[in-house]
């Protein structure tokens, strides 16, 4: 064999081995700028340094053009890897349909919205936070989506941990809430609700990936503790009824007398406690640590159902409504004589923003949602974490204006298993 011709066949072969070596190297850029964005959309520690003022985050992104700048690499990031994967989207085509259909309600609004310029912006920003949990769902199988989404909140948790213990000016309310931890976020329910997330995720992991369940339920626990660290009473019954629902959701996928038994003690569970908040609810909220109002929340919601029916269809814009220069906002304020920032309840929100309409069109996503995932949670494999998501959102927005909400991990994560339940194809 001539020289010219053995170096012909070295190089063939080193090139199965080279082209092998950098799909490897993309895999890992690929995965490292989702947990980027993953870590970017949990708004943790970037609000509090650069609008340390403003106790919440999407008024911090209106008052501070750094934190607007900020998300300018995000954004880029999330259409990066958008592109890269963009056939992929033809599996989950139900939900690109249904939340372009939000999301292009949302830009229609700005034709009414007595914020245009808010309502625009803000728009983009939902549509690409959207985009984002679209990707997740068209681009990772159960098993990899799960124990990404854990290590990401690995590295929240770590740093809360760090805040709190060494910095803990930062990390440590002295007001109100004096004592209660709320890590990396601006107030302990923000932190609270993104660790439930993180609960979530650790749990599918171990389920789903037994031969690292040590490590991902010792991540579990150690969130756990900042749920209850953080006194946010809601959080952790959100995180028990999670761990509640793990058995349940097993015996179902299973099938036979197991699958009965739970569905019977889940639906009589759910009757009486029904019943139990119907017929005291002074008793649930006194065990909730909540007063009967809610904190307020019940005159606010009576000043915004009197302004809502103004503009009972539409609403008043895409998040146009609480903006600092806002009429009615003004008049929600003065009537419950205090800085009310947002409605405390996502349908209410949605219903001063989009109007019957948006809630009519966001219902039936939802409801779409819930019914696929009583028929198809198991189909997914991805530790019933989409059917727990689904189900975490569908609780939480009765008290926090998480429903279309911009730059939020919840409002993606939503999408994502939303996506992922609805999909004509996924990867599994």
């Amino acid at each position: 064999m001539s020289v010219s011709s053995s170096r012909l066949t070295s190089q063939s072969l080193d090139q199965p081995e080279a082209a092998a070596g950098l799909a490897k190297a993309i895999l890992y850029a690929e995965v490292a700028l989702t947990i980027f964005c993953l870590l970017m959309f949990s708004n943790a520690l970037i609000g509090p340094l650069f609008a340390p003022q403003t106790l919440d985050a999407a008024a911090a992104e209106s008052d501070s053009a750094i934190l607007r700048v900020m998300w300018l690499p995000v954004y880029a990031v999330t259409l990066l890897l958008i592109g890269f994967r963009v056939t992929r989207l033809m599996r989950i085509l139900p939900a690109l349909f249904m939340t372009g259909l939000l999301v292009g309600l949302c830009f229609a609004s700005s034709y009414w919205s007595i914020a245009t310029d808010i309502t625009i912006r803000r728009t983009i920003a939902v549509a690409v936070t959207s985009l984002f949990g679209l990707y997740l769902a068209a681009r990772y199988k159960g098993e990899d989506l799960v124990q990404i989404i854990a290590f990401s909140f690995a590295i929240l948790a770590a740093g809360s941990y760090f805040v709190c213990l060494f910095v803990p000016h930062l990390g440590i309310h002295d007001d109100i809430n004096a004592g209660a931890w709320k890590g990396l976020w601006y107030e302990k329910n923000q932190m609270a609700a993104m660790m439930v997330l993180g609960f979530i995720a650790s749990c599918a992991s171990a389920y789903i990936a037994p031969e690292r369940r040590k490590a991902w339920i010792g991540l579990a626990v150690t969130i756990f503790l900042l749920v209850v660290l953080s006194r946010s009473k809601t959080s952790l019954l959100a995180c028990l009824a999670s761990t509640g629902a793990f058995p349940v959701l097993t015996a179902l996928q299973r099938g036979g007398v197991r699958s009965i038994l739970f569905t019977w003690l889940a639906a009589t569970a759910a009757l009486i406690g029904g019943a139990l908040f119907y017929i005291a609810p002074d008793m649930i909220f006194k065990l909730l640590g909540k007063d009967p109002t809610l904190t307020g929340r019940t005159e606010i919601w009576a000043s915004l159902m009197r302004l809502s029916d103004k503009h009972p269809w539409l609403g008043y814009g895409y998040k146009a409504f609480w903006t600092p220069t806002s009429v009615p906002a003004s008049v929600v304020r003065a009537e419950t004589h205090w800085d009310v920032p947002s409605a405390h309840n996502g349908w209410l929100d949605l219903l001063i923003q989009l109007g019957w309409v948006g809630i009519i069109l966001f219902g039936a996503v939802l409801a779409i949602g819930v019914f696929c995932a009583l028929f198809r949670f198991a189909r997914v494999k991805d530790g019933f974490f989409s059917v727990l998501i689904l189900l975490l959102f569908s609780f939480l927005i009765l008290s926090e204006s998480f429903i279309l909400s911009q730059n939020s991990l919840i409002w993606a994560l939503f999408v994502c298993a939303l996506a992922r339940l609805t999909a004509n194809e996924v990867e599994t």
